[in-house]
């Protein structure tokens, strides 16, 4: 609805997202489940490393509590979500339709850059799905 505030329950990002501050800036709404590693390096070690047994000692790093959440099974199923739903739209924006940088400066323009990014990509997929049904039924 309109003007009602929505409830993320948890929020997954990659390395780059990654700094004690934001992993401080949890709440009791959004946990959050951060990659500490370039992406390649966190699958490796989610799939290597055992899930973690017991409680967390009180010694720990915000990076060492970072990675040992990533390791629980509610943590992998997560990070698993966030590299089929999310990465992939930006890899092929930046890969397809040289979407890596801003052409323009100011966030107005640069918001205007983007959502003409997304109509294009989006306009991509209904073109190539348009053209697969047509095959299919020609």
């Amino acid at each position: 609805m309109l003007g009602e505030e929505a409830v993320l329950g948890a929020a997954v990002a990659d390395a780059g997202y990654w700094s004690e501050a934001n992993a401080e800036s949890q709440t009791e709404e959004c946990e959050l489940f951060i990659a500490t590693q370039k992406d390649h390096k966190q699958r490796a070690a989610l799939r290597e490393a055992p899930p973690p047994r017991g409680r967390m000692p009180k010694s720990m790093t915000a990076r060492d509590r970072m990675d040992r959440k990533l390791r629980t099974k509610r943590g992998r199923a997560l990070y698993r979500l966030q590299g089929a739903s999310v990465e992939p739209v930006f890899g092929q924006m930046k890969d397809r339709q040289d979407a890596g940088r801003f052409s323009m400066r100011g966030l107005e323009l640069c918001r205007g850059e983007w959502q003409l990014q997304a109509a294009v990509h989006n306009l991509r997929k209904l073109h190539r799905e348009s053209v697969r049904r047509t095959e299919k039924d020609g």
